[in-house]
């Protein structure tokens, strides 16, 4: 039995895809922050583990 169609199919809307781009680049900057803040951590303990 095949699913019952919707009335008012759903759209991707302009508004909709500016949301995502912009919500896509939120999470790349923290993402990019979080990647900048482990490798300084790494840097630390490495000068520490050596000197």
């Amino acid at each position: 039995m095949k699913p019952a169609r919707r009335d008012s199919p759903r759209r991707v809307t302009p508004a909709i895809i500016d949301f995502h781009i912009a919500r896509a680049h939120q999470l790349r900057t923290e993402a990019y922050g979080d990647i900048a803040g482990a490798l300084w951590a790494l840097l630390i303990r490495l000068k520490r583990l050596v000197l």
